[in-house]
């Protein structure tokens, strides 16, 4: 009986291990295909992104405007979107969680090395891609916000983020239900502002709103961290599922005693409600316990009542 237990903690803790693994990996791929999405459609094009690598666009423009003969390393939006991002991680660690700001971190750094200055964004779009900036700024504003939403809803749907408002958002929706892609889309938005003042060409703002919409919706598409779920697990363990539940999910649950009408044996129903973030360690916990429990998942379009959101990583 100790070998069992022993050989099933062990293939839980690999498991754990190679789901680690798979979100750094997520988080690396959609961060190098969110910032070479931003490299190639937006910055010879003029346009804007979102969040800090946004402010990093910003700062970047003002800076090589008011001093054109300043190094290029320090003209990289790479640089500013870094900085930006320093006190916002501090904030994640505190506000959402450390692992969050962790996977964030490896996000954030990716994103340096892709937006340093070495991929000339610019030669691609022209000369490969055969598209003119200037005049395909409609068509490279719907293909940024798909791209970038893309790379960016996957990055907050495996408990990390691109960094910067990302992790304000995330904090946000925690505490106050607020939805993150209302609060981007309204921060955004005054960027684009902002921007379209720096370059004083009110239309470039107007192709940034495509962006950001656009982007936003693909974000709320992909991104389903409190959508509710209901799961139902049968089991002979009623007690040891039920406490295991309460400990590592810290959410009530309900037993309801049920009979199978095959074996005629009767067995357990414990069901409870969490958030779509949670299921995969709810999973691990009540298979740490019971191997052979029956899982079922369904979706909840509304909770009235009490109902607290628990950090996402």
């Amino acid at each position: 009986m100790e070998i069992a237990v022993e050989d099933l903690n062990k293939k839980l803790k690999r498991k754990r291990m190679l789901d680690d693994i798979f979100r750094l990996v997520v988080v690396i791929l959609s961060s190098a295909f969110y910032a070479v999405s931003v490299e190639i459609f937006l910055e010879p094009a003029n346009l804007l992104s979102i969040g800090s690598t946004a402010i990093g666009q910003i700062i970047n423009r003002i800076l090589t405007e008011a001093f054109p003969s300043c190094p290029e390393f320090l003209s990289s939006v790479g640089l500013y979107s870094l900085l930006v991002n320093i006190p916002l991680l501090a904030y994640g660690v505190r506000h959402v969680s450390p692992r969050f700001a962790f996977y964030t971190v490896i996000s954030v750094v990716i994103q340096f090395i892709f937006l340093a200055g070495w991929i000339d964004g610019e030669y691609i779009l022209t000369e490969i891609i055969k598209l003119d900036p200037e005049s395909n700024r409609l068509f490279l504003s719907i293909i940024a916000g798909l791209l970038c939403g893309v790379g960016m809803g996957i990055a907050l749907r495996y408990g990390t983020s691109t960094g910067g408002l990302d992790i304000v958002s995330q904090a946000l929706s925690l505490k106050k239900g607020i939805s993150i892609g209302t609060f981007s889309m309204v921060v955004n938005i005054l960027l684009a502002i902002i921007n379209g003042a720096i370059a004083h060409q009110f239309a470039v703002a107007l192709y940034t709103f495509i962006f950001i919409i656009l982007s936003n919706i693909v974000i709320d598409k992909i991104h389903t961290a409190y959508n509710y779920l209901r799961i139902d697990l049968i089991t002979k363990k009623k007690e040891e599922v039920s406490k295991v539940l309460l400990e590592e999910i810290k959410r009530g649950c309900t037993t309801v005693d049920v009979q199978g009408a095959y074996t005629n044996e009767m067995k357990f129903d414990v069901f409870m409600v969490i958030s779509s973030y949670e299921l995969e360690k709810a999973k691990r916990a009540i298979h740490k316990v019971d191997p052979e429990a029956f899982i079922m998942v369904s979706p909840i379009k509304r909770i009235i009542g009490a109902f607290f959101k628990h950090t996402i990583a």
